[in-house]
């Protein structure tokens, strides 16, 4: 579904960083259709830029971009939005995703007024919403509250709804669940398995915790600093790490 080729990023020197910075540095990697592969790594090594540069959210200084076989890098901003109708996000805030005074249902119609498909059939654009709020476990009454009036997990869920609505083929998770308490986190885990495999999604699930990726990613990508230092099957990286990186962010979760 995914394959990038030699994908480097760099920063230049601006008003806010007195240096140019490499965040992302001669990346390949590549993700079959319907798997999860778990991109790990402390804050700040280019994990969020990847993910970014993947949705062609940020351009690229060298390499390639595939999406479904296609060669998306220089796609023009009128054929990405056809394809970003494929791609989805959702980030670690799952809060400022949503426009506090706007009601839930108008979050979930975003989706489709963004692509010019609100008009084309408005009967069906709200039985896809039906349908994808019971896919997420939430009902009906959702709809009318303000974010402010539903709780982190039904925001959480929210967001998932709206990011499946167009029924895309990869979904980038960055932090996704970072920010919600032990219990919550384990239900949207347990919720993401179960969407994954009714739809056949891939995804890129981008975070900080080593274990929470080996339980529920097919494949792992160690990133430091820029670099992809490890990359491979979920159960052998995690039991047997090449990198002292690796063995690093294993023992730091082991301790805690």
């Amino acid at each position: 579904m995914i394959r990038l080729k030699n994908v480097t990023k760099i920063f230049n020197k601006r008003r806010f960083y007195d240096k140019s910075i490499l965040a992302v540095d001669n990346v390949s990697l590549s993700i079959e259709k319907g798997k999860i592969l778990g991109l790990v790594g402390e804050s700040g090594c280019g994990k969020s830029t990847l993910g970014r540069i993947i949705l062609r959210l940020i351009p690229i200084d060298k390499g390639k971009i595939y999406f479904d076989n296609r060669d998306i890098t220089n796609y023009s901003f009128k054929e990405m939005k056809y394809i970003r109708e494929q791609m989805q996000i959702i980030f670690q805030h799952p809060d400022t995703s949503l426009n506090p005074r706007k009601k839930v249902k108008y979050s979930l119609m975003e989706p489709f007024i963004v692509h010019k498909l609100a008009d084309e059939n408005k009967d069906r654009m709200m039985s896809r919403i039906f349908k994808y709020l019971d896919c997420v476990g939430l009902t009906k009454e959702i709809l009318d509250r303000y974010p402010h009036q539903v709780s982190g997990g039904q925001i959480q869920r929210v967001v998932l709804a709206r990011a499946l609505i167009l029924e895309p083929k990869l979904l980038i998770l960055d932090e996704a669940t970072s920010m919600l308490d032990v219990s919550v986190q384990a239900q949207i885990i347990d919720l993401l398995r179960q969407v994954q495999k009714e739809f056949n999604i891939t995804y890129l699930f981008i975070s900080h915790d080593i274990d929470l990726v080996k339980e529920f990613c097919d494949d792992i990508a160690v990133m430091k600093n820029g670099q992809i230092v490890e990359l491979g099957n979920s159960e052998k990286i995690y039991n047997s790490p090449n990198h002292e990186y690796t063995r690093k962010l294993i023992n730091t979760f082991r301790d805690f």
